[in-house]
């Protein structure tokens, strides 16, 4: 209904404004001067811009027109409906819980130059299914489809997430930390912040999620980080680039067995597109599918320096910044927002206010003392198996045959 009637006030404004929105051109009479015809067009440029600017205020207006409601706490202010209030209050408290303990004060401040939007997506249409024709579209009463959560910071657009609908309140509270951490990172050094993916982590971490970080770092196609989780803490200090790039930073990153699997992921659209048109599809096969060395090294060797970006992931990264803000408790925010030192890890170690050594030694300890153990069968699987298979072989042996 809200699009039939944003439709309506777009012809209409197109009519009051001398030109139909329907029309392609205009007739234009015989022996029309050059000049008169470039006044006719800016006139008529004026008028769709005009149109275009009348369009997005209805818009805007059509989807702020159910926010009527603003749940406040701590400071903290969301716009939102009458429907999504209760989720609103109750997701916002438990993640302003969860978010106080690293933020500590900050959060206040953070509370102050934030705006967040918690919309409804309504829907005319839904679907349905039919054995005969498939999917299709049955119109019906205004419903709600889903649900967004955006905001800015200091004016500045925060991402827009979408939320299924009935709410999960516990997937909101998370999504309103994910959108306290995306504005804590705006205050940080902007080197750190792309570093961190412009994410600041809040959350708490698990044992669960640190025992899935141990295996995906193990299984990295990065020497340097297979390195790190076996112990090696020169090692983790180079691939998290924490006191600088190198400057060979396949030699430094990277062993010869690596090539293959970093000739298929480096560099972005445009720089692997170089590479197809250099070495084609069956050149770059003999490296990433038959796996030679020289034509790899070729291969590697045309990418430019900034197609190798710090093999440490992100989660990585982030699971060792969260290790410095816990070290380093409510205050450690400021510290780190006041810290004049250029270098990754001095920033983090100011953070932690303890040195990168220390940080290290931590982060480390948590990740690799969360291992997963052995696959191997324990002592009970072994003596039943072994029970079975002395029932089956004394079977055999008296000579019964088998039913």
């Amino acid at each position: 209904m809200c699009e039939r009637r944003l439709l309506l006030a777009v012809v209409l404004a197109g009519v009051f404004a001398g030109v139909s929105p329907l029309a392609g051109q205009s007739v234009v009479p015989a022996g029309t001067s050059d000049s008169a015809l470039a006044q006719r067009a800016a006139k008529l440029r004026e008028r769709a811009r005009l149109l275009d600017d009348s369009l997005k205020a209805l818009r805007a207006a059509s989807a702020d027109s159910g926010l009527t409601v603003v749940v406040e706490a701590e400071g903290l202010r969301v716009r939102t409906t009458t429907t999504l209030r209760p989720d609103a209050t109750a997701a916002l408290g438990v993640a302003l819980a969860d978010a106080r303990p690293l933020l500590g004060a900050q959060l206040d401040s953070l509370s102050r130059h934030m705006t967040l939007t918690l919309r409804e997506q309504r829907s005319t249409m839904r679907l349905r299914f039919s054995s005969l024709i498939g999917r299709t579209g049955v119109p019906t009463e205004s419903y709600i489809a889903s649900a967004t959560l955006d905001g800015a910071m200091d004016a500045l657009p925060l991402p827009s997430v979408g939320l299924h609908y009935p709410l999960d309140r516990a997937e909101l509270a998370a999504t309103l930390v994910m959108q306290f951490e995306r504005a804590a990172a705006q205050r940080v050094p902007p080197a750190l912040s792309s570093w961190l993916n412009k994410r600041l982590p809040l959350r708490a971490e698990h044992r669960k999620e640190d025992a899935e970080l141990f295996r995906m770092l193990a299984t990295s196609n990065a020497a340097v980080v297979r390195r790190c989780v076996a112990g090696d803490r020169d090692a983790c200090r180079t691939g998290f680039a924490l006191d600088s790039m190198p400057t060979d930073r396949v030699a430094s990153w990277y062993e010869t067995s690596d090539l293959p699997a970093l000739a298929g992921i480096a560099g972005d659209a445009s720089q692997r597109g170089e590479l197809y048109r250099a070495f084609g599809a069956d050149g770059q096969a003999q490296c990433t599918v038959q796996r030679q060395l020289d034509v790899c090294r070729r291969m590697v060797a045309l990418l430019p320096l900034e197609a190798f970006q710090v093999p440490m992931p992100v989660v990585a990264r982030l699971s060792l910044a969260r290790t410095a803000l816990e070290m380093g408790g409510p205050a450690a925010l400021e510290r780190l927002r006041s810290s004049d030192t250029t270098s990754i890890g001095a920033q983090l170690a100011a953070a932690a206010g303890a040195s990168s050594e220390a940080l290290l030694e931590r982060w480390m300890k948590r990740v690799i003392g969360a291992r997963p153990s052995s696959p191997l069968p324990n002592a009970v699987f072994v003596l039943a198996s072994l029970a079975v298979i002395a029932v089956c072989l004394g079977w055999a042996m008296r000579g019964q045959p088998w039913k």
